[in-house]
């Protein structure tokens, strides 16, 4: 097996690997960091890990993994790999230091859902991971020799295992959200993203036509430039003062059309990023 890259994994992304929500700063050299969810449960209790200060829902909730104990975390990256792509999930040297270490698996190809990611607090005091922001694991990407033949049949999220754990109804219905349990609208919910349209394309596409119009317009004002001045014969002038006037009326417009597109464009992006965050 080849292990994939960062420039690897941007190449495959959206087309034979899919990540969604996907964040550019958790992909990394050689792997891409997984972010809790907030289902998460105690294996020795089988309740809910998750508390939110019911006085301030402002203020993000947390999972709290007590010492000496272990826990299993619904990612919140829904994940698809095609059959030609498989994974392994790693431990995270930051949380390994504080005592918190996952229970190794890995990730099938054809495999698309959360991961159910086990964890383990080895230290004597709690570990607290904020759900949709921290992330606790990292998973690896690797390229089969051939294609597997084998069908992923393991339920998106592994529900299956959580069946003597208290999971409330809402929990339930987390898993059937159309898009981690089918490719299609897990392809449509990542590729409708603008974190991945900037990460896939960067900011020329999408200043495209502010680019377009700037262009322009160094290119009318080089051409009218270079006429005006190298045509210093009035008479030989005379033969492009059509042409001369037209480039000096069209200066305008072009610069006002850049400036104007530079600027929509900007508050375009950054209304659009203030959402995506906010979701």
């Amino acid at each position: 097996m080849t292990s994939l890259s960062d420039q690897d994994i941007k190449r495959e992304l959206g087309k034979n690997i899919l990540i969604y929500p996907f964040k550019r700063e958790n992909l990394k050299n050689a792997s891409y960091n997984l972010t809790a969810s907030k289902l998460a449960w105690s294996l020795q209790t089988k309740e809910s890990i998750y508390s939110q200060d019911e006085s301030d829902h402002e203020m993000p909730g947390k999972i709290i993994i007590k010492p000496q104990t272990t826990a299993l975390i619904e990612t919140h990256e829904t994940i698809w790999v095609n059959s030609k792509i498989c994974g392994t999930y790693h431990s995270k040297v930051s949380w390994v230091s504080k005592g918190l270490g996952h229970i190794a698996t890995t990730l099938d190809p054809e495999y698309i859902g959360p991961s159910l990611i086990t964890v383990h607090n080895h230290s004597n005091i709690s570990i607290e991971i904020i759900p949709e922001q921290d992330t606790f694991a990292s998973l690896m990407f690797f390229y089969l020799k051939t294609r597997s033949s084998c069908q992923d049949n393991n339920r998106p999220g592994r529900p299956e295992i959580l069946k003597d754990f208290k999971v409330t109804p809402e929990q339930s219905q987390w898993f059937e959200l159309p898009y981690r349990k089918y490719v299609i609208p897990l392809r449509k919910k990542l590729r409708k993203s603008l974190e991945y349209q900037t990460f896939k394309k960067g900011w020329f596409s999408y200043f495209l036509w502010s680019f377009i119009f700037g262009l322009l317009f160094c290119l009318v004002c080089i051409l009218y430039f270079l006429i005006a001045h190298f045509k210093s014969d009035p008479k030989e002038q005379g033969d492009y003062k059509l042409f001369l006037d037209t480039l000096a009326f069209i200066k305008t417009p072009l610069l006002t059309a850049f400036l104007v597109q530079l600027v929509n464009n900007f508050n375009k992006y950054n209304d659009e990023v203030q959402i995506e965050n906010e979701k």
